[in-house]
């Protein structure tokens, strides 16, 4: 009777307790880390004019994060040619942006006394660059940015009875014809000023008159000691009649055109053949299970390389 010796027996016993998991192919995980880098220079530059004691109350106060914050606020809010900036917390750098839409800065009208620190700095119209965005000024088209009444009056009726639809709350002049513009329909707008001084460049209400034309009889004969209530603007932003955008989107491109007769423009030369595509596929198959059973094939070497050792 042959037995098997005692070497072979242990070697055969280490092959038998050796991790499945060494056949097994190897996995690297490989991480990319994106940095971004936020640049932290300001979109607008202003030029300081002088600081200030006192000056009369704006048209807009708006909470301001610091200076370069109320150069970009009188940037979104024209017409405005300067800005005074209310220091606040000298710590954060925080304060009050006050705006003074269509009108010019008069240093006669601010005083220098009655504080040790003249905490209002005033600044000349910013300087912004051609990517400042510029909100609530750029519906439709750029000239809703400096709008120009065509009149200024009183009693004007609504849109509607009700006014449902076509009355929206807007910051000013300015947002109310870029809403009309915006609109899908809209020939002038009326600017209803909310603001204690009346002003088109204050909070208010925006009535859009989607046809016809400002009738000048519908107004009231006379306005109040405090002036114009309402103002009115013209669309400058037409949108391009329904027939013409038709037209133009209905139109056969001449890609896709075929002639007259003709089927598709591809020719069966140009579609690869179902037989082609089918050995493509088998043999990028064959290639993916090579490449996966290389791992195995060698965890398997290792392991007869180590019978072997202890064998010996």
């Amino acid at each position: 009777m042959k037995t098997t010796p005692p070497r072979l027996g242990v070697s055969l016993i280490a092959l038998l307790h050796i991790p499945s998991v060494l056949a097994e192919p190897a996995t690297t995980v490989t991480t990319t880390t994106a940095t971004t880098t936020a640049s932290d220079e300001p979109s607008c530059t202003a030029s300081l004019i002088t600081t200030l004691c006192d000056y009369p109350e704006p048209v807009i106060a708006a909470a301001s994060s610091g200076k370069a914050h109320c150069w970009d606020y009188c940037n979104a809010n024209p017409p405005c040619d300067f800005v005074i900036f209310a220091a606040g917390n000298p710590y954060t750098g925080t304060g009050t942006c006050w705006v003074y839409p269509g009108e010019a800065f008069y240093e006669a009208r601010g005083t220098t006394d009655g504080c040790s620190n003249p905490y209002l700095s005033v600044y000349a119209k910013p300087d912004c660059k051609p990517s400042a965005t510029v909100p609530g000024g750029g519906g439709g088209c750029a000239a809703t940015a400096s709008p120009s009444a065509v009149a200024s009056v009183c009693g004007y009726p609504p849109p509607d009875a009700d006014c449902f639809k076509d009355c929206k709350a807007s910051t000013g002049a300015v947002h109310c014809l870029s809403l009309c513009a915006e609109s899908e329909a809209c020939n002038y707008a009326v600017f209803n000023p909310q603001g204690p001084n009346l002003s088109p460049y204050g909070p208010g209400n925006c009535w859009i008159f989607k046809d016809g034309e400002y009738d000048a009889g519908k107004a009231g004969s006379t306005c109040g000691s405090e002036g114009p209530e309402q103002y009115v603007y013209n669309n400058v932003c037409p949108r391009p009649a329904a027939s013409t955008v038709s037209s133009s989107s209905s139109s056969p491109s001449a890609a896709t055109s075929g002639s007259e007769g003709g089927g598709s423009s591809a020719t069966e030369a140009d579609k690869p053949s179902s037989s082609a595509t089918g050995q493509a596929d088998k043999a990028e198959a064959k290639d993916s299970n090579s490449a996966g059973s290389a791992p195995v094939a060698l965890s398997l070497g290792s392991l007869l390389a180590v019978g072997l050792v202890i064998w010996l």
